[in-house]
């Protein structure tokens, strides 16, 4: 029975996410993503898919203090961006404006709720379909929900919408039409070395809503009806799920896992003043549905040496994501370059079925020699293309599309000068070959 659950619901995604006709007819949609081995087919050499860290981004121009929450569209073609902070025993909501998510101006507090047990963990969350932004907040363990029609004006829907821990990222899901609340959540456990919470650790939950009131559990189907999100085998043994930062991108879901890990009391940095540890490393989750997630990549740290992590986000402008701390300290990275395929020796790999497009296709991918080398070096990437039968189209050998030192989100295939505009319309693949280069997604020229 949970096969052919789990099946059904997988169709129904496949259909959410390329439409039903794509579906049917087996086809990709462009662009072409590569962030795991589904994304490939028939694979040769040792190929690894890889995440990129963010990078530090300077300060953004007028950013408040605040922590940002959400965006709301204005009819001058700008944005209201929502925050919160903390100050003086109350929670207050601070609205400023931004076109570029660089400058950011008309800042005002339009909202404050005084409460002195607040956790310092909130989320704001605007509901596409009618524009209402909701308010998430934590005090001592109840999660109080407030909602606004306009911005300015909150009102409280309930000061106890559930009872839980105070780490959480709450987010709309369109599929579900409802909120889906990704909580942090403890576990009894007979932790080596308890600090501040026991012997108790930090694990996942899911929970959703329609109304932000009223949350109901549930296990999505790669926890095979485990409740919770635990770390695994091929996790430290006593590595916890700290918090998480979640948010569509590229019609799939990238997810910040901050890790945590209690160090003995003896040896603990911050024993001075509390038994909670210092911060772990964090990693990159992908999901295909928000739902069911995948952590391929746990050895490389998303925010690396910036030692902070933003409680929600991004904002993405201009081909850019951006993450604020309060004050505007920003950390960035190209949107259509987080995940990516390499091979460090001579690898191969087949996309799934596409349909051409009408003026060709083009690669976003890192193609650069070694700074050392000069102007010799390994990476290559060579372009094939092939029909439903799996065999090469003639013209479009991978002896005629060579890319060498390159680097570029819009590298054009080109074939001896055919960009193949001949091919519109018909249903063919990539076949890739390539050494020391990432190749991060394919394109319509």
């Amino acid at each position: 029975m949970k096969t052919r659950i789990f099946l059904r619901t997988l169709v129904l995604t496949v259909c959410y996410l390329v439409g039903p006709a794509k579906a049917l007819a087996n086809t990709a949609q462009l662009p072409l993503l590569f962030w795991d081995a589904e994304d490939i087919t028939n694979g040769f050499g040792k190929l690894e898919f890889g995440a990129e860290p963010l990078s530090p981004g300077g300060q953004a121009t007028g950013y408040p203090n605040m922590q940002y929450g959400c965006e709301v569209p204005r009819p001058d073609g700008r944005v209201w961006i929502y925050g919160w902070r903390l100050a003086s025993g109350a929670i207050e909501i601070v609205r400023c404006a931004t076109a570029d998510g660089l400058t950011f101006e008309d800042t005002a507090t339009v909202f404050s709720y005084a409460n002195p047990n607040w956790q310092g963990f909130a989320n704001i969350v605007c509901r596409p379909s009618d524009g209402t932004l909701f308010l998430f907040t934590w005090s001592a363990g109840h999660l109080y929900v407030l909602r606004s029609n306009n911005g300015n004006t909150w009102n409280l829907l309930t000061s106890n919408a559930y009872v839980d821990h105070d780490a959480m990222c709450v987010m709309w899901h369109p599929p579900f039409n409802k909120f889906i609340n990704y909580q942090n959540t403890l576990q009894p456990w007979p932790k080596r070395y308890p600090d501040n919470i026991g012997s108790y650790r930090r694990v996942m939950s899911f929970r959703r809503s329609a109304d932000g009131v009223s949350w109901e559990s549930f296990s999505p189907d790669f926890l095979m009806g485990a409740p919770l999100w635990t770390p695994d085998a091929a996790d430290p043994v006593d590595l916890e799920f700290y918090r998480s930062v979640v948010f569509p991108h590229q019609g799939r879901f990238a997810m910040i896992l901050l890790d945590y890990i209690a160090p003995p009391p003896e040896a603990n940095s911050r024993r001075a003043t509390t038994k909670h540890g210092p911060r772990g490393r964090a990693e990159w989750a992908i999901s295909r549905d928000g739902l069911n997630w995948k952590r391929p990549y746990r050895e490389t740290d998303p925010i690396g040496d910036l030692c902070w992590l933003a409680l929600q986000g991004p904002l993405t402008r201009n081909g850019v994501l951006r993450f604020y701390l309060p004050g505007g300290t920003v950390a960035t990275m190209p949107d259509d370059r987080i995940f990516y395929v390499t091979c460090r020796g001579n690898g191969e790999f087949s996309t799934q079925l596409f349909t051409m497009p009408t003026n060709g296709l083009c690669l976003n991918a890192d193609v650069r020699y070694l700074p050392c080398e000069g102007t010799t070096g390994r990476a290559y990437v060579m372009a094939e293309l092939r029909g439903e039968d799996g065999q090469v189209i003639p013209g479009f050998e991978r002896t005629k599309c060579i890319l060498e030192n390159v680097d570029g989100r819009t590298l054009a295939l080109v074939w001896d000068g055919n960009y193949g505009r001949a091919l519109a319309g018909r249903n063919v693949r990539i076949r890739f070959y390539l050494h020391e280069a990432k190749i991060y997604g394919a394109y319509k020229r």
